[in-house]
């Protein structure tokens, strides 16, 4: 099971985290194997403005049912094109889901992968 980690925590301990990631660079202490894993947040409403309560529905749809396209997700949630595509898109600048080209009905679509099968929001 692939967990995204949603973490608050404040400007000064995510630029104190940066520095000591640096140095370990600069050390030759740094392992390659490293992987950023999380989004991070300076508060819960900083959370709630960019994963607003339609972007999460958008990414469980797209993790639960598995939609062909951005037209059939659309239809999957009873909304319009485009405001589930600027939702597409913020998920996936997030980092959330990919997107990738394959055959469609009617030519090639964008199908929808989530690259998480959960969301886990922590507080530092």
């Amino acid at each position: 099971m692939k967990i995204m980690k949603i973490k608050i925590q404040s400007r000064a301990k995510y630029d104190s985290d940066l520095r000591n990631l640096a140095k370990a660079i600069d050390s030759n202490k740094f392992k390659k194997s490293y992987k950023k894993n999380g989004i991070y947040f300076e508060s819960l409403t900083a959370v709630r403005k960019i994963l607003t309560d339609n972007r999460l529905e958008v990414w469980r749809a797209i993790r639960d049912k598995k939609p062909e396209s951005i037209t059939h997700l659309a239809e999957i949630l009873g909304r319009g094109f485009r405001s589930v595509h600027r939702d597409v898109m913020l998920l996936k600048e997030l980092g959330l889901i990919r997107l990738t080209e394959g055959p469609g009905k009617r030519g090639n679509v964008q199908k929808l992968v989530s690259l998480y099968d959960e969301l886990v929001l922590t507080m530092a």
